[in-house]
């Protein structure tokens, strides 16, 4: 059998193939979708499951005339490889490639960058504002996931919406799983709608067997008008969006492309705000993956792999056994059992071990058990486990309400997606005193580009009042870190790690016990201080390396705190060394460099040159972490090169614009009026 996938090159092929053609494309999507993803990793089970709903959403409508926006949109690579980009699909999230996410940079049928739930019915509402506006005729068509339509954004955009009561179709895919299980009230409500009979489709059929009836059938007709309120109840549940304004039409299957052509063609006429629930199952054509979700959202090398295949389940590890939190006995399970150890699995072991020992100690997550690692967490203490679903902000003030009352509650979030708590962490947590440990995932770079990268978080925590900065070198240091934030009652702490293995290359360290505030020397030399806060501690270590087969000895301090810096170890640096050289996995305005470079001016501590790296002031593409620290110069490889031009030569030698003296700073300070 000819490939369809080959002939279908735009959206418009699709109008020529037979429902059969439709369906055999289907098949080829998953196919190629498992053996791209096998590769190169990404989002499986969501791409799987929305094979037919974007087949039918594209047969139907006239993209990008009509309009079609995603929410998170990790659930368009099928969307992708029917908009022109199949060619390039084999470089998917590959640096240089094609995103795992929508990007409109790579085409026009993509209408936002989307990487965040909660957002796809707030933009879609506002394009279908604008088309009114200009009398534009086009359809608007947001797809919003079942977990996602509970965020307070989502809430927020449908109540406008059916006020506005423009031409509007939300596509509500329920599928009952953002990345784990959808929880929550309207999660049940959705349970219930299932169970219901197809309201739309009975009103339709009950008008059109008494349009039959002549005269009678009329009357009848016009009289059941007055109980159509008591009807829709009995009906439908809740009601929820047929009182927000919407026409609600569905459940409908999401997998019968023939019934979803027919009620999308018959839904495009309607020019008030509609609903569409359409029911999927996440993994749909992959037996494991429809079995095990969670397990299938996002890996890789999962074909061919018997161990993987051979259980819809994971394994359930045997509880381990009790004892304290301390740092040897976590560092040497972690680190000599295992080749590699991700820092999220010395984050679950290390929460774990804390909370058998303390029963104040809760897990919040938002909708991420699985990847901040408290999948075991909620299986060991059910009672102290709380998924607040995709609504972060609610994560944020309710941690600190069970702060205050005398828990000690640790929230675990992805650095890009605590953004969307800000104001929680200001207004409701620091500013009433109220003690969280924020534990940030996936701080610094990841795969999935500029809508995830974690590079902001020191400088908007940094700078809110009662907040403590930390960010470990290794795994040992995170157990530090860990129990020195649960120490705290005022202060709230962030403990930064990113997505990636824990190194094993560093010495252990001097002394044994963690201060609040204090750094240690990892390395002894002469002239030029590594001042490396948390993952790139690993490749300062590694250009001092490089830099000793040079000639060149320098000396390398691992920061450990953003806030509070420590004072006195950068008094000691500038005693016994020209250079002083910071690193940082994060923007350099606003990061840690920048704390440091305040920190000497209020200090009145100088170097002849202080020379940062970091990320530069603009938002960085997707692909692997170690592809894009290569390209940023600041590997170990491109900060030995980097350090091997610039101090290399003699300090008198060197531009004026490495300098920062005494004189500098003091001149600054009198400018500005201080001083």
């Amino acid at each position: 059998m000819s490939s369809v996938l080959a002939r279908v090159n735009h959206p418009h092929d699709l109008r020529d193939l037979s429902l059969d053609e439709l369906k055999q494309l289907a098949v080829e999507i998953r196919q190629r979708i498992m053996e791209v993803v096998n590769v190169n990793g990404g989002h499986l089970a969501s791409n799987l499951g929305t094979v037919e709903v974007t087949l039918a959403l594209h047969r139907v409508f006239d993209f990008p005339k009509d309009r079609l926006v995603w929410d998170v949109s990790h659930q368009t690579y099928p969307h992708k490889l029917i908009t022109g980009r199949k060619d390039r699909f084999h470089a998917l999230r590959a640096y240089g490639g094609i995103a795992g996410f929508c990007n409109k940079r790579e085409s026009i049928f993509d209408l936002f960058d989307a990487g965040h739930a909660g957002t796809a019915a707030s933009l879609a509402l506002g394009v279908a504002v604008a088309d009114h506006v200009f009398h534009r005729g086009s359809k608007t068509i947001a797809v919003v996931g079942d977990a996602a339509i509970a965020a307070g954004m989502a809430f927020e955009a449908l109540n406008h919406a059916g006020d506005l009561q423009r031409d509007l179709l939300v596509v509500l895919n329920d599928n009952r799983m953002s990345i784990d299980v959808s929880v929550g009230a309207l999660s049940k409500y959705f349970n219930k709608i299932r169970a219901k009979p197809l309201y739309q489709d009975l009103k339709k059929d009950v008008h059109e067997i008494l349009s039959r009836i002549p005269l009678l059938g009329r009357k009848v007709e016009e009289g059941l008008e007055y109980i159509h309120e008591s009807l829709k109840h009995s009906l439908v549940p809740g009601l929820l969006f047929q009182e927000l304004g919407f026409n609600y039409y569905g459940p409908v299957d999401g997998h019968n492309l023939e019934s979803l052509i027919e009620i999308l063609s018959d839904l495009k006429s309607i020019v008030t705000p509609v609903l569409l629930h359409v029911h999927t199952v996440k993994g749909h054509g992959y037996e494991p993956a429809a079995k095990n979700p969670i397990k299938y959202h996002a890996l890789k090398n999962f074909l061919g792999e018997p161990e993987m295949r051979a259980s819809a389940e994971p394994p359930v590890a045997e509880p381990a056994a009790q004892k304290p939190v301390v740092a040897p006995s976590i560092e040497k399970r972690s680190i000599e059992s295992r080749k590699k150890v991700t820092y999220s699995e010395v984050f679950k072991e290390t929460i774990h071990a804390a909370a058998r020992q303390d029963r104040r100690i809760v897990a919040v997550t938002a909708a991420m058990p699985g990847g901040t690692g408290l999948v075991d967490f909620a299986k060991e203490f059910p009672d102290r486990y709380f998924d607040v679903g995709i609504a972060e902000q609610h994560g944020g003030a309710f941690s600190s309400g069970m702060a205050y009352g005398g828990l000690k509650p640790v929230f675990a979030v992805y650095s890009t997606f605590c953004q969307r708590a800000y104001d929680q962490i200001v207004h409701d947590t620091c500013i009433q005193g109220n003690s969280v440990v924020l534990c940030l995932d996936r701080g610094g770079l990841v795969e999935d580009g500029w809508t995830h990268h974690g590079v902001f978080d020191i400088a908007y925590l940094r700078c809110v009042p009662n907040t403590v900065l930390m960010a470990p070198r290794d795994a040992e240091e995170f157990v530090r870190m860990f129990q020195l934030a649960l120490e705290q009652t005022t202060l709230v702490p962030a403990i930064r790690y990113p997505k990636a293995n824990v190194p094993t290359c560093l010495p252990p360290p001097k002394d044994p016990v963690l201060r609040l505030g204090k750094a240690e020397v990892l390395r002894e030399g002469e002239g030029i201080a590594l001042h490396a806060y948390g993952a790139m501690v690993e490749e300062a270590w590694k250009a001092a390396d490089i830099l000793e087969k040079e000639g060149i000895s320098v000396t390398v301090v691992n920061a450990r705190f953003a806030k509070p810096l420590d004072e006195e170890i950068l008094r000691v640096l500038a005693r016994d060394h020209h250079t002083l050289v910071t690193l940082e996995e994060h923007q350099l305005m606003g990061g840690f460099g920048s704390a440091v470079l305040e920190k000497l001016a209020d200090l009145e501590v100088s170097f002849s040159r202080v020379i940062r790296f970091g990320i530069p002031d603009r938002f960085q593409t997707f692909g692997a972490r170690e592809k894009i620290l290569e390209e940023l110069g600041i590997d170990a490889k491109g900060i030995a090169a980097q350090l091997l031009k610039e101090v290399a030569a003699p300090v008198e030698a060197r531009p004026a614009r490495l300098h920062l003296g005494r004189m500098e700073a003091a001149g600054r300070r009198r400018a500005s009026g201080i001083g």
